[in-house]
């Protein structure tokens, strides 16, 4: 666990070697109902790990590189973002902790959780974490987990609040779906899937975005 992710390889490469292909597509982001960038994503098993990469590029921001490690459970156990060159955050799961190490142009911090506190990652902006948070929390008995948001510096609790059967507008068609409630600090996440699992989209009321599957990979 203590090597790098070698996130542009994984994204960029077009096969996934000795393992099993979970779901990867493009996302149409949108903020305040404008298009603002893309979203370009692969989550796949290999063993008894999953791992989910994506580019993500947004007007106006450097282009995200995010690459995330689980466990067949889906607990975190790797997590890297970086910003052009730039990593802004990696984070680890030893014994424990969780430990983050920040990178910003005021300097180096790091940041640590205790283990049960690290259920999931969601960073906000980052529309195929919720493929991964609404996994996790259908494997719970509770249907609910403690959430990490690295870069926003918090730890939180996530619940699946209710699960709907809904279609997803995709392009000039529609896709039939289940759309998960996932209550975060009151307010409410939603995503919807396919029934093969695949994200088809995401509102997220807090940052106010929303991200759609593009129709070429709906």
């Amino acid at each position: 666990m203590g090597r790098a992710l070698a996130i542009p390889v994984l994204l960029l490469s077009p096969l996934v070697a000795d393992g099993q292909e979970l779901d990867a597509g493009q996302l149409h982001l949108t903020l305040d109902g404008r298009r603002v960038g893309t979203e370009r994503f692969r989550v796949w098993r290999t063993g008894s790990t999953v791992n989910a990469v994506a580019r993500i590029e947004i007007v106006q921001r450097a282009a995200w590189e995010v690459g995330l490690q689980t466990d067949a459970a889906f607990l975190p156990t790797q997590y890297e973002v970086h910003e052009g060159r730039a990593t802004l955050v990696s984070g680890q799961r030893f014994a424990d902790r969780v430990r983050f190490h920040f990178t910003s142009p005021e300097g180096e911090r790091w940041k640590e959780y205790p283990l049960q506190d690290a259920g999931a990652i969601l960073e906000p902006g980052v529309a195929h974490h919720y493929l991964l948070l609404v996994r996790a929390l259908r494997d719970t008995a509770e249907g609910r987990l403690a959430l990490l948001l690295p870069l926003v510096g918090r730890s939180v609790t996530a619940r699946l609040a209710g699960r709907t059967e809904d279609t997803v507008a995709i392009g000039e068609g529609s896709v039939a779906a289940t759309r998960y409630d996932v209550e975060i600090e009151g307010v409410l996440h939603r995503v919807w899937l396919d029934a093969d699992d695949r994200l088809l989209r995401v509102v997220d009321p807090v940052t106010k975005r929303e991200a759609v599957r593009a129709p070429s990979e709906g």
